[in-house]
């Protein structure tokens, strides 16, 4: 029951309860039984505190009322021991006014009893995430040490991101909103989160909101909260990120998804540091950083209307470009090396010597447009590393993952794919590299592979036809079908 940490280690997820009923233990126990998640349970404040420190959880559930105390003081105890803590506030089923004062203390987020399993499940995981973002640290090329798997990090020499190295530092060093531009794949995410890693705010809490989640009125309550019945169906005061976050930072992924007029409401409060809630006239004012993202062309948006200008004026003081893989050259190669090697330690693959990548392999890479970016090639790479099975990574396995990759049939990748037909001398090097003592058989697999893709394309998954072009009767077919691994409804999808 082990799971990756953030330091680099095997340990497992851990959620701390403190409540004196050992009954919602038990439910807690029962909802996160399928999750991987040891539940450990405390029936006091004090001891619960002495927990705290002795089992170190990634998430804490913490009952309002406790034989030595009420939740909200063990709360702020908690925040003076780990600020960053996730921590989930019991509260009755009528105790509104209870969890909106735990939202403005930090929690992370409340749970009303009689606790449902589904919502127990929801945010504990919606909480570990939030940990994990917090905590797995972003290593700079400086800093890396490939032995520290737990770690995300930024790989590359590249002039470009050379560029973005030094905007983080200076991001950083200053606080002041971001807006990091990019292609969908390229790391956002990570340069937000080692900004606020390496930032004067590290030790203070950091949420992600998807603004694509949410419609219009239910982003700008997301972000700034509401005041009781202020949106259908809300019924009590609600406590927005921002204002959750006092001393943190809030990641706003898709600053293209942001309404206007919430925009507007974004630019005052970048300007002031203060705000209303929906439905409210109260100014709120807090003091939280906020980091953009835009998976398009920033500038291009605010010309087309998309993105107000003077929150563009705002945001562009201070902007980050992280460059698509196509136009990261040499990198390419160090990612390749960095994400097999790590695949190998993490996944025990190979342990009998190192995993490279055959020439025809790289070509093959180096070639391909990488639409997905780093994060595509990733998931190729883990992929054709889990198929092959000896210390090479030859070329027809990562044509096979690439392939699986979806895609426009008429794409620059998919032309790119279709060019690269089998070169025999060099598959039949990737093979004897790789020690294959059986050539003939895996030759005669790879062209017999080749022949049924073709076939059935042609005939768009018409077995029948198929057997009658090849010669071969349907159940040869089908069974070479299964032996060689094709998806039959890839075919047949094509019509």
């Amino acid at each position: 029951m082990t799971t990756q940490n953030y330091l680099g280690t095997k340990r497992e997820r851990r959620v701390l309860v403190i409540d004196d009923d050992p009954s919602v233990a038990t439910v807690v126990r029962t909802a996160l039984n399928q999750e991987d998640i040891r539940v450990q349970h405390a029936e006091t404040g004090t001891t619960g505190l002495q927990q705290l420190v002795q089992f170190r959880p990634d998430v804490l559930i913490l009952d309002h009322l406790l034989p030595d105390g009420e939740g909200l003081q063990i709360l702020g105890r908690i925040n003076r021991i780990d600020a960053r803590l996730p921590v989930l506030f019991v509260t009755a089923r009528n105790s509104s006014d209870l969890a909106i004062e735990a939202m403005k203390q930090g929690a992370f987020d409340f749970l009303a009893k009689p606790l449902q399993l589904e919502k127990v499940v929801e945010k504990t995981q919606q909480a570990l995430e939030s940990r994990r973002l917090m905590l797995m640290p972003v290593q700079l090329p400086s800093q890396v040490d490939p032995m520290i798997d737990g770690a995300d990090h930024l790989i590359g020499q590249c002039p470009e991101m050379q560029e973005v190295y030094k905007a983080i530092g200076r991001a950083a060093a200053h606080d002041v909103p971001v807006l990091i531009e990019g292609e969908i794949g390229t790391g956002k995410e990570l340069v937000a989160r080692a900004i606020y890693q390496h930032g004067r705010r590290k030790d203070r809490p950091f949420v992600k909101v998807v603004c694509s989640d949410f419609n219009a009125e239910w982003l700008e309550s997301e972000l700034f909260g509401h005041e009781p019945n202020a949106l259908s169906g809300a019924v009590d005061r609600r406590i927005g990120k921002i204002e959750q976050c006092h001393g943190g930072t809030v990641l706003l992924e898709d600053v293209s998804a942001i309404p206007q007029p919430l925009q507007s409401k974004l630019v005052r409060f970048i300007q002031d540091k203060t705000f209303e809630r929906v439905g409210g006239h109260e100014p709120v004012q807090v003091n939280t950083t906020l980091i953009f993202t835009s998976s398009r062309n920033a500038e291009r948006l605010t010309a087309e209307g998309v993105i107000r200008h003077d929150l563009f004026y705002l945001l562009s003081a201070f902007m980050i470009r992280i460059p698509p893989l196509r136009e990261r050259g040499a990198d390419l190669p160090k990612l390749v090396d960095h994400f097999v090697g790590q695949f190998c330690r993490v996944e025990r693959i190979a342990q009998s010597g190192a995993v490279r990548t055959s020439p025809e392999a790289l070509r093959l890479l180096s070639d391909y447009p990488w639409p997905g970016n780093v994060a595509e090639l990733r998931s190729v790479l883990r992929r054709a590393l889990i198929e092959s099975r000896g210390t090479v990574i030859a070329g027809d396995y990562l044509r096979n993952a690439l392939r699986d990759m979806p895609r426009n049939s008429d794409s620059l990748e998919t032309k790119v794919l279709s060019s690269h037909v089998c070169d025999w001398e060099d598959f039949i090097m990737d093979k004897m590299e790789a020690g294959s003592n059986d050539l003939y058989a895996d030759s005669v697999m790879e062209m017999e592979r080749h022949v049924l893709t073709i076939i059935l394309r042609k005939t768009s998954g018409n077995q029948a036809k198929a057997a009658r072009m090849l010669g071969i009767t349907r159940t040869s077919l089908r069974k070479k079908i299964h032996y060689l691994g094709l998806a039959i409804e890839e075919f047949v999808s094509t019509v």
